[in-house]
């Protein structure tokens, strides 16, 4: 049993034990004692997943990831209980309530047969968790947001197979400080377990595309299953971005004959993944892909009930290639501050400015550094993911719906700007060349005794 295995299972019961004693109302130094308990296991975690490029300080940085996400996890709870009043965290947590029970009694409950598959999928696996123990609302957001961070590393683990040293600690602060990941999918729903499911995918997909080796195959296999039981289109999505990065991606020249004759396997198994995923959309969306006219309706369709209420985008799905940019901006950079209207609106507007401004400043250097991109499988992989991501949810016009699930696409987005953009920084005064002591005939160092016992004395 590896220690990075004890590591993570010791975090998951560590939080378990912690959102226990949040349920059953526990207070005090009980509360307090766990709560320490979580963040310390948490540094374990990221002591198990150093290397050599980021020993110095990614333990320090995952347990503040932890301390984050608990933080966004309390906001999170108190705008969805005070602010909103409810929201679908209340149907999960009461439908997952009563699945336990019957878990307990022994039952294997059947889905509930209310609402879209994926919800149904939700409420199961929210059944499952609750059957160990139920907690409160509040526990729950605990046990979700949980499972959001560890896909949060696990995308962190995905990126650094394919970075730079000095690329690793910029990608992490963001993935752990930003609002998408730590306070959006924080609650009990579809977010927190897309993200989850994701960061595996990701993992599994990176480690594939490294030499294409058939072993990363079985965990990628299971990651995008969980993921396209809740969302088919994300999965769908994925799919795509590996196809892709298996199609254009340049494979290193050192790369042996067996390595490419996988590679052909490999892409005939996503191509065949593809072609599974897609036999599921019409079902579970209700559309006909094979004509214009049933795509051109539920693209219209979604365009009129998300532009209902809330912060609405003007505009409707992409038609064409020039649509694209608009659409980029839509899933990434939006609301912008001066569409703010609310509390909640002003903070994604802040994290939406602050992505623009990043973007701005390493435009040029991804610019530059354009050439590189076939180089780096994973890079290509993001790339294809986020424009094929920005297509799909541009029929999805509230601002406020792109906000929440703007983390199921930021990750790979910030993969290419830090991948592309994020240049190692230059000394900015050169370290002088000092001239060897001695007859430089002879070679460096001190060449007389003189020179020896001078030396030698300090």
């Amino acid at each position: 049993m590896t220690k990075q295995f004890i590591a993570w299972i010791s975090a998951f019961v560590a939080v378990a034990a912690f959102g226990g004693l949040v349920a059953f109302g526990a207070t005090g130094a009980a509360l307090a004692f766990m709560a320490i308990l979580a963040t310390l296991v948490f540094g374990a975690v990221g002591w198990s997943m150093r290397t050599t490029a980021d020993a110095a300080w990614l333990p320090r940085w995952v347990v503040l990831g932890f301390l984050a996400k608990m933080i966004g996890t309390l906001g999170r709870h108190y705008m969805v209980a005070v602010v909103y009043g409810g929201g679908d965290s209340y149907r999960y947590f009461r439908v997952g309530t009563e699945l336990a029970a019957e878990w307990r009694e022994g039952r294997v409950p059947p889905l509930t047969g209310s609402g879209a598959f994926g919800t149904q999928v939700v409420e199961a696996i929210t059944g499952g968790m609750f059957a160990v123990f139920t907690p409160d609302l509040l526990g729950g957001f605990l046990m979700f947001s949980i499972f959001a961070f560890f896909g949060q590393l696990m995308l962190y683990a995905a990126f650094r197979r394919w970075a730079k040293p000095h690329q690793l600690k910029p990608y992490a602060v963001l993935m752990f400080l930003l609002p998408t990941y730590s306070f959006w999918p924080s609650s009990i729903g579809k977010d927190a377990l897309v993200v989850f499911a994701l960061g595996g995918a990701a993992y599994f997909a990176s480690r594939t595309l490294e030499a294409y080796e058939l072993r990363w195959l079985g965990g990628l296999a299971g990651f995008l299953t969980v993921l396209g039981l809740i969302r088919v289109h994300i999965a769908g999505l994925v799919v795509i971005g590996l196809v892709g990065a298996a199609i254009l991606a340049r494979m290193p020249v050192t790369a042996s004959g067996l390595a490419k004759t996988r590679r052909l396997l490999v892409l005939g198994g996503f191509a065949a993944a593809g072609t599974l995923v897609l036999a599921f959309i019409p079902d579970v969306f209700g559309v006909d892909l094979t004509g214009g006219k049933g795509l051109d309706a539920f693209t219209s369709d979604v365009v009129r009930r998300t532009s209902e209420s809330g912060t609405i985008a003007a505009g409707g799905a992409v038609s064409g290639i020039a649509d694209v940019p608009g659409a980029i901006a839509l899933v990434l950079f939006r609301p912008y501050v001066f569409e703010a209207s609310e509390i909640q609106h002003y903070f994604a507007a802040a994290e939406t400015a602050l992505m623009l401004g990043l973007t701005l400043w390493k435009l040029p250097a991804v610019l530059r550094n354009r050439r590189q991109w076939r180089s780096n499988a994973y890079m290509v992989f993001s790339t294809i993911y986020v424009l094929g991501f920005a297509v799909a949810f541009s029929v999805v016009r509230n601002l406020g719906i792109i906000a929440r699930q703007r983390g199921q696409v930021l990750a790979f987005f910030l993969a290419v700007v830090v991948g592309l953009g994020w240049e190692e920084r230059k000394a900015r005064f050169p370290q002088p060349v000092m001239p060897p002591i001695g007859d430089a005939s002879k070679g460096p160092g001190p060449q007389s005794p003189q020179e020896r016992q001078v030396l030698g004395q300090r």
